[in-house]
Order: C-alpha cells, then sequence, then structure tokens
C-alpha cells in the first residue's frame, strides 16, 4: 500500500519527523514516499503551507505600519471608539502573526535558555517583546506610540530563514531515506536454491542470497558463486565495470551488469558500508552557516549588553523621570537594537546572490553555498563524473588489417556496432557514441552476452567476439606482444579486443576524457589563491592532470571525508564537488559541496548547490561574486554593530524617540539591503 506525507503545521515538525523515522525501520513505509510512488507529493508542495504564513505576516506587519503610523500620527481620543477599534485590529493582527508563526521562535529561545547559552533568537524575541509590551503599554494608558507591526516583521523575518535551511535538511534527509529503500531487499537463497524476496532487517549474517544481472547488491557479502561486470562506479569512482570473480568481496550500492552471483552476507542493514556513508551525511545535516555562527558569536556579549542597558535606562527614568519615560526609552533601546537590519538584508543579499549563481548555471537553495565559496581556500574534487565525463570515450581503434583476409575495415566495425546496438553497458555505449558515423548494415545472428568478459555472436559463419584478452584464452604475455604488434599509439586506457574466429583483428582503446576548460579552471581558481586537489577512488586513475594537481587515488568514501575534516580544521573552508555516492559524506563534512548535474539523485540532494549543465568553468566567476557579497555582508555587520551602539545610546539618554526608533530601524533595514542587493547583482 502506497503512503504519502502528512501535512505538518511546521517545517520543523516535518524535520524532526523525518529525522525521527529514519532511525525506525519498521515505520518506515508509513512516513515517507517512496520512489516507485507516481502520486507521492512533492516536498515543495508540502510546504507551501510555511510560505503562506509569512506571506499573511506580511500582509498584517504591512497593514499594522500603515494603522500605527495613523495612529501615532493623530490619534483619536483616548478612551473613544475609534481608539478601541484601531488598537482591537492591531492588538489583534500582532497575536494572530504569534499564534500563526511565533511557536519555533519561542522555542529556540526556550531551548537557547535551557542551554545555558546566547543566540540571535534571543535578540529577535527580546526586541518582540519589548515592541509588544510598550505597545501595550501605550494603549492602555494612552501615552506615547505603539508598534504593533514589529512583532510581525520580527516574526516573519525569523521564521523565513529558518523555513530555508529546514527546507534543505528535509529534502536531504527524503533523498537518504529514498536511496535505503531502494537497497532494503534481497533474493534470500534455501537449502534447495529456492529464492525468496525478504526485507533486509530479515536477513542474516551468513545468509545466502542471489543477485541477478541488472540488479543491485543490497549487502555487503563475499561471492560464492558466479562471474560478471559489477558497476561500482557510485561506491568507488571507477569508471567502468569491474570484473568480480568467486572469492571477491562486493558492497551494497553496486550493481551487477551481466551475471548472475551467489553471495554471502557479511553485513546486514545497519552494518553495510552503505549506512555509514549515509549515517555521516544525516548526522552532518543542519549546520549553520558561517555567516549565523557570526552572529551567534556576537549575541554571546551583545544580547545582554542589550538586555542590560534596557534595565539600566528603564531604572534610571523610573527615578529620574516619570514611568511613561521609563517604558518608553527602554523600549526604545530594544526597538534600535532590533537585528531587522541584518536579519532582513543577509538573506537578501544572500539570495540575489544565488540567484546570479542560477543564471550562471549553479542552482542553489542554501546559504552556505556563498558562504564556503567566498571563505573556501581548497575545493576537492572527485575525478570520475566530475573532472572528467560521464562516459568513456574511444580514442583508438587499432585494426589488424592482415587477419581481416577479404572482409573489409567497414564491415567489421559495421558487425561490431550491430552486437552492441541492443546494449546498454558502458562499453557498448562508448563503442556506439564512435561508431555512429554511417555504416554498411550488417546482420549478426546468435549475440550472446559471456558474463565478465563481453558478448559473442556469430557473423558471416564466424564467431565474432568482443571484450577481454580471456575471451579468446591470451596469456598476459600474449597479449603485450598483441599490442605491440597492432601499432597502438595509445597505451594508456581500457583495451577492448575484437576476435573473428580467436583471431585478434581489431583492438579499441577506451579512456576517461577530461571536461572542457578543465585545465583552464583550475588554473583560474589557482590564481584564485584556492588549491585544488583530486580525491578519487579510483586506485589506478589514468586520466591526465594539469601540471601540479595533487591526485589521492584509492580512497574510500571515509578517507575522503577525513581529509576534508582534516582541511576544514585547518580552516581552509573546503568545497567538495563530486557526483557519486561515495562523494556525500565527504560534501556534508565540507564547508560546502557542489554536486555535477548527472550525479545521483542522492548526491545531488546531499549537496549545497548543482552544476545544471556540468560546467566547470564558472567555478571562478562564482567565487568572485560569493566574495563581493562576502565582503558587503561584513561591512553590513559592522555597520549595524555601530548603528545599534549609537542608537542605544541616544534611546538610553532620552534623546530618542520610539517612533524615531522605529522609522530609523526601517530606513536602516531599507538602505543596508539596497547595498547588499547591488553588491549581489555585480559581477
Amino acid at each position: 500500500m502506497r503512503e504519502r506525507f502528512h501535512c505538518l503545521d511546521h517545517e520543523s515538525d516535518l524535520l524532526k519527523t523525518m529525522k525521527l523515522n529514519l532511525g525506525q525501520s519498521s515505520e518506515r513505509q508509513a512516513v515517507v514516499c517512496t520512489t516507485q510512488d507516481a502520486a507521492c507529493d512533492d516536498l515543495d508542495v508540502k510546504l507551501s503551507r510555511s510560505w503562506l504564513k509569512i506571506a499573511i505576516a506580511v500582509v498584517f506587519a504591512g497593514q499594522g505600519m500603515v494603522f500605527s503610523l495613523a495612529v501615532n500620527m493623530t490619534p483619536p481620543p483616548f478612551g473613544s471608539l475609534p481608539y478601541f477599534i484601531l488598537h482591537g485590529g492591531l492588538i489583534f493582527s500582532a497575536l494572530v502573526v504569534i499564534l500563526f508563526l511565533g511557536a519555533p521562535l519561542f522555542r529556540s529561545t526556550w531551548g537557547m535558555l535551557g542551554a545555558r547559552r546566547l543566540s540571535i533568537e534571543g535578540l529577535f524575541t527580546l526586541s518582540l517583546l519589548g515592541a509588544l509590551t510598550g505597545s501595550l503599554y501605550s494603549t492602555m494608558t494612552g501615552n506615547g506610540s505603539v508598534y504593533y507591526e514589529v512583532v510581525a516583521v520580527v516574526i516573519a523575518i525569523y521564521t523565513f530563514g529558518r523555513m530555508l535551511g529546514e527546507r534543505s535538511q528535509a529534502k536531504l534527509l527524503l533523498e537518504s531515506q529514498r536511496l535505503r529503500e531502494s537497497f532494503d531487499h534481497a533474493l534470500v537463497l534455501d537449502d534447495l536454491g529456492m529464492s525468496t524476496r525478504m526485507p533486509l532487517s530479515e536477513v542474516t549474517v551468513g545468509s545466502r542470497v542471489q543477485v541477478n544481472p541488472g540488479m543491485p547488491f543490497t549487502v555487503d557479502g563475499a561471492i560464492l558463486a558466479g562471474k560478471g561486470y559489477v558497476k561500482e562506479t557510485a561506491l568507488t569512482g571507477e569508471p567502468l565495470p569491474v570484473v568480480k570473480h568467486r572469492g571477491e568481496r562486493v558492497r551494497a550500492g553496486a550493481w551487477s551488469i551481466d551475471g548472475v552471483y551467489e553471495v554471502e552476507v557479511l553485513a546486514t542493514e545497519g552494518t553495510r558500508e552503505l549506512d555509514d556513508i549515509l549515517n555521516r551525511v544525516e548526522d552532518a545535516s543542519g549546520r549553520p552557516s558561517v555567516m549565523q555562527h557570526q552572529a551567534d558569536e556576537l549575541m554571546q556579549g551583545f544580547l545582554p549588553f542589550v538586555a542590560g542597558v534596557s534595565i539600566a535606562t528603564a531604572i534610571y527614568w523610573a527615578f529620574m523621570g516619570t514611568w511613561s519615560q521609563a517604558v518608553l526609552n527602554s523600549m526604545a533601546v530594544l526597538l534600535v537594537a532590533c537585528p531587522c537590519a541584518l536579519g532582513l538584508a543577509a538573506p537578501v543579499a544572500i539570495w540575489q546572490g544565488l540567484f546570479r549563481l542560477g543564471q550562471m548555471g549553479l542552482v542553489s537553495r542554501d546559504g552556505l553555498l556563498i558562504d564556503a565559496l567566498a571563505r573556501t581556500r581548497a575545493i576537492f574534487f572527485d575525478k570520475t563524473g566530475t573532472l572528467s565525463e560521464s562516459e568513456m570515450a574511444v580514442v583508438e581503434c587499432a585494426v589488424v588489417e592482415e587477419a581481416l583476409g577479404e572482409t573489409t575495415r567497414e564491415e567489421l566495425l559495421s558487425a561490431v556496432a550491430a552486437m552492441e546496438a541492443d546494449l546498454d553497458h558502458p562499453v557498448a555505449r562508448a563503442l556506439k557514441c564512435y561508431l555512429e558515423a554511417p555504416l554498411p548494415h550488417t546482420a549478426v545472428d546468435a549475440v550472446e552476452l559471456v558474463p565478465g568478459e563481453g558478448v559473442s555472436a556469430i557473423w558471416n559463419d564466424q564467431r565474432l567476439q568482443l571484450g577481454e584478452a580471456s575471451l579468446a584464452g591470451l596469456s598476459g604475455e600474449a597479449v603485450t606482444q598483441l599490442v605491440a604488434e597492432s601499432g597502438l599509439m595509445e597505451r594508456v586506457g581500457k583495451a577492448i579486443y575484437a576476435f573473428l574466429d580467436a583471431q585478434c583483428v581489431a583492438i579499441f582503446v577506451l579512456r576517461e576524457q577530461a571536461r572542457p576548460a578543465m585545465a583552464e579552471t583550475l588554473k583560474a581558481l589557482n590564481a584564485l589563491e584556492i588549491e585544488t586537489v583530486v580525491l578519487t577512488g579510483d586506485p589506478d586513475p589514468q586520466m591526465s592532470m594539469p601540471l601540479g594537481m595533487k591526485v589521492h587515488a584509492g580512497l574510500s568514501a571515509a578517507d575522503k571525508t577525513d581529509r576534508v575534516i582534516d582541511v576544514k580544521n585547518a580552516g581552509k573552508s573546503p568545497l567538495f564537488i563530486g557526483d557519486g555516492i561515495n562523494d556525500a559524506s565527504a560534501m556534508q563534512h565540507a564547508a560546502a559541496s557542489i554536486s555535477m548535474g548527472s550525479g545521483t539523485q542522492f548526491t545531488r540532494s546531499a549537496a549545497s548547490g548543482q552544476l545544471v549543465h556540468d560546467s566547470l568553468d564558472l567555478l571562478p566567476r562564482a567565487v568572485v561574486l560569493a566574495r563581493a557579497i562576502y565582503r558587503r555582508l561584513r561591512g553590513n555587520l559592522i555597520y549595524a554593530a555601530c548603528y545599534n551602539l549609537v542608537g542605544m545610546l541616544l534611546a538610553a539618554m532620552g534623546l530618542l524617540h520610539p517612533l524615531a526608533a522605529a522609522l530609523i530601524m526601517l530606513c536602516s533595514s531599507f538602505g543596508v539591503t539596497a547595498v547588499s542587493l547591488r553588491a549581489a547583482s555585480s559581477d
């Protein structure tokens, strides 16, 4: 039975529910949509309620500003019917916004107090309560101005930033869950050799499972019987499938291309290497951005300072003036200290920057990407599918003319194309791409896969074979001599042999191809004082790299993660760019990450951004743009701190009326936002 997510009132509830259910495999199907469910609602639809709430808060804030300005400029007589209607409407609008959107802010503030730490949520709450309390006092006494709209503004800004972060986390957790569900069953063999499809939760270590062609390995184990090609690119980075024999190890997440395997289970659900990768990804989710972290550090001293100044102001004016002056001046301190300038300007600048990156072809909804691009001094690249094209390419074809007899080169290549026409194998795709030019039509019969070795067919009453040298039973020494005699120019790459009645008639050399402008991109990044390093699971990377490029080969997912963490601890804010499942953990532990558009769905969800067209050459431009935004945001942070200090001093001295404080806060917010937008709009 197909299940759906239930719509939740708050996105934070969605995130908590998903995290809870990731640890409850028995209830997993009841909460998370599977990839097979075509009717599963899109995550954006589920979160539309949050956008609606923010829109409502903005409407209330706008209307509140208009009516508050009218009440403050031309107040109706105290106690009159118009007075109670206007003030009652403003109080009602503030309470609606608090009840509708305020719960996450108040929960975060309560958690902040319970953890005995200070964060920017505390300043938001303090400013909100100050504006609400002071306005209620003015309403009840008829003295002073009211600022109920500040309640809606503060909550809307806070909710907007919170929603963006939690949406990214929820999407990542959903994709992680979907990936788990792709590898959560196995064909378990009984003593009679009969197979039964069972959930992994019921599969025990030591059991025997069967993996058929085109099926994934869902357990870590050892091959008891079978031979064939296994695709491990997403786990190891090796560009081509590898041949697996009896006695060799296989891991969950790999796929059988053409072989039927019997596997002894060595690790099942929860203990597989795939689970370790996913756990690392999930544990690293939900990190604050650098700007948020800096703001929280600032709050450690600024929040107590604001509260102390407000209390001291109230006490001073209570003794030296009137109770009304004490309330109004202390409220003015809280109003002018409200972080709305930063709370509004920073998200606007980040979103404008993300829009510009999207125009370039780097799509993201995560402000972490702007942080990392601006601060990074080290970028890690995966190799296969990242620096190289997703598919291998034929770089040379040597035909042994004397072995063909009366057969022409074109006829042979046409027969090879006919053999591979209906196959969906990486080698077959490379050969079909190479042989896409019009060739004479050739018929082949009895096409047969030879697991782990290649393909065989009958052509002109002769046996035509294509694949490994083992098809013809050649020894290593014979292969070396054969290559030397063929006159091949390219000696680096994967050799595919064509045999006609056991005699070699052609050799194709396949190799990874570097993406366009790779060398120029790496040179430009180095000019920006960014170190570039390749981390690959491929134990024998044969793609040529630019001079001076560091390459670490044969790495596991954990090895990649450890290297990223080491550089991150050194303060270089590393960026990771990859495309495979084995890259996801390192991506989550980097300062931010970018997935190739052609990467796996899980990797795209785990990444902070995505190169839609796999264009590496836009990375230097993205770094330049992010640095400009970051410089301006740092300037805004300094400006806001100075503005708050001066404004608080004037308010404490009774020289800044709350109305003036509110207007200054509004003008400052618009000014800082305009400056941030200008920085984000320029290259």
